[in-house]
């Protein structure tokens, strides 16, 4: 069960050294001794706690980039710099959970500070498109970034890529995910840069349009909140009561969208959305549905369980185990360390089994025992389903595709998942504040092991049975390839 990959080292080696972040509190300097500090801190904390800490590299390697960030930080390190250097380590664990967030003052300046290009973009193919512009630049839809500030926009898709986390081997998603939104002050792209780079307030970039002549701008940087502006976007904005979506095409096939499975900031019974979609599928006699989960990265158990147990005809076990490494905290880790459920911070070795792989085995029910069978709903779907998948689908909602895949239940459409198949290691985080820096660590404490796992990628993410990218073409052309595709599967239009 245990995997683990050799280490080349090389991410300390090939990157540019990092920039002198442009706020006040990132360029404070810590003397050696509190960076130290720090380090040995968060190698403590998460060689202990982490429930996939060495999954996919083997612990002496990660002992390696420990001993190597040490070495770099003999004289002491700007708070900024440890904060991107640590983001480095955690990026090699490859977990999607496993982040370092800004201490809050660095945050808090970062709302002001100019550090943001004043347009939304895409990657394509690893080359930067514009999808939106702030009022006044003259950039048009469809504009390509080749450069900014001198530097190729490959390269600078490297230096961020290389402190991005993403779970296992699915590094295809990372110039897509790096490019959207997501748990960072902005895109990673935009939010990882200033620490790479110095970034003057004007950003010179190379523009080729839609004529294929390249022409060169000066556009002024802006603050995260005219950034975020742009498209009207916020930090964690979607919730599952407002994510579901349902419609029909022809007489007998179904559409069924849920954007998000995040049902804690705004909660709601998930039959209450999910029943009456299934009770119109079955008085109008449809037995054909396209699911699409390509917006959704996951988000709780009761919104994706909700509605696997309609889609099942059977008690089925789709995640028999949950795995931790610890069965108790020392009280002074404990001490620098929170959750939204303190009673994970003080653990009973009665909640858990010890197995001979290292891990232990959770047998109490207090993370709501995601490992019991899943009744069927009472008027369940039976007929065929289409599932709509994307580089987007990650932790919990890759748990209810993988559980489908390990019964297929269904055929799958689209992109490769970006989660890790065989299952998440995430559950309930515990956040670990650095003293010294105030960097907050995110660390999983639970590993879930799905069921089937002889069907799933044991490095990767799942791969769709019929694939269809996003093609720069059909973004902008505004088409839907993979939904196009799902219709044909149905016969609905005219295969090609």
């Amino acid at each position: 069960m245990e995997l683990v990959r050799k280490c080349s080292f090389i991410v300390f080696l090939v990157l540019p050294s990092v920039a002198m972040p442009q706020t006040m509190a990132a360029r404070q300097q810590l003397d050696a001794q509190a960076t130290l500090a720090d380090i040995d801190l968060a190698e403590q904390a998460l060689s202990t706690l982490h429930a996939g800490y060495d999954r996919y590299l083997a612990r002496e390697a990660l002992d390696q980039l420990w001993s190597d960030l040490r070495a770099r930080s003999e004289d002491g390190l700007s708070r900024g710099e440890l904060y991107f250097q640590i983001s480095r380590v955690l990026a090699e664990i490859r977990c999607d959970h496993t982040k370092a967030e800004l201490p809050e003052d660095i945050e808090q300046e970062r709302q002001t500070a100019t550090l943001y290009l004043p347009f939304r973009f895409q990657f394509f193919e690893r080359r930067m498109f514009v999808t939106q512009a702030a009022e006044d630049i003259e950039l048009e839809r469809g504009d390509e970034i080749v450069s900014i500030d001198g530097r190729a926009v490959g390269e600078l898709i490297d230096a961020v890529s290389s402190v991005f986390p993403v779970d296992g081997d699915t590094d295809y998603i990372k110039p897509h995910s790096i490019a959207n939104f997501g748990e960072f002050m902005g895109p990673a792209f935009e939010h990882f840069l200033p620490f790479v780079y110095a970034l003057d307030a004007d950003a010179t970039v190379e523009v080729r349009g839609e004529d294929d002549a390249l022409r060169s701008l000066v556009l002024s940087r802006i603050g995260f909140e005219a950034y975020a502006g742009i498209t009207g976007e916020a930090r964690y904005s979607q919730n599952f009561a407002d994510a579901v979506r349902f419609e029909t095409y022809g007489d007998d096939v179904g559409y069924l969208a849920v954007d998000t499975f995040i049902n804690y900031r705004k909660p709601v019974d998930p039959d209450d959305l999910y029943a009456p979609v299934f009770k119109r599928m079955h008085e109008e006699g449809r037995d054909k549905l396209i699911i699409d989960l390509r917006r959704n990265g996951g988000g709780s158990n009761d919104a994706a369980w909700g509605l696997f147990r309609w889609l099942i005809d059977e008690p089925i076990q789709p995640t028999p185990e949950i795995w931790t490494r610890f069965d108790r905290i020392s009280p002074e880790l404990r001490a620098h360390l929170s959750s939204w459920d303190e009673r994970v911070l003080k653990p009973k070795p009665r909640w858990f089994r010890q197995m001979d792989n290292g891990y232990f085995k959770l047998v109490s029910k207090l993370a709501g025992a995601p490992w019991r069978k899943m009744k069927p709903k009472r008027g369940a779907f039976d007929g065929e389903i289409i599932m709509l998948t994307s580089y987007d689908n990650a932790s919990g909602v890759t748990h209810l595709l993988s559980a489908l895949k390990g019964i297929d239940r269904a055929t799958f459409v689209g992109e490769p998942t970006g989660g890790a198949a065989t299952g998440a290691t995430a559950g309930y985080i515990a956040f670990l504040t650095l003293p010294n820096s105030g960097i907050k660590i995110r660390i999983p404490l639970q590993r879930t092991i799905m069921a089937n796992l002889e069907r799933l990628d044991p490095r990767g993410g799942i791969r769709p049975d019929v694939e269809v990218l996003q093609t720069r073409e059909s973004y902008f052309a505004g088409e839907d390839s993979a939904l196009a595709a799902a219709k044909r599967l149905f016969g609905l239009v005219e295969s090609k």
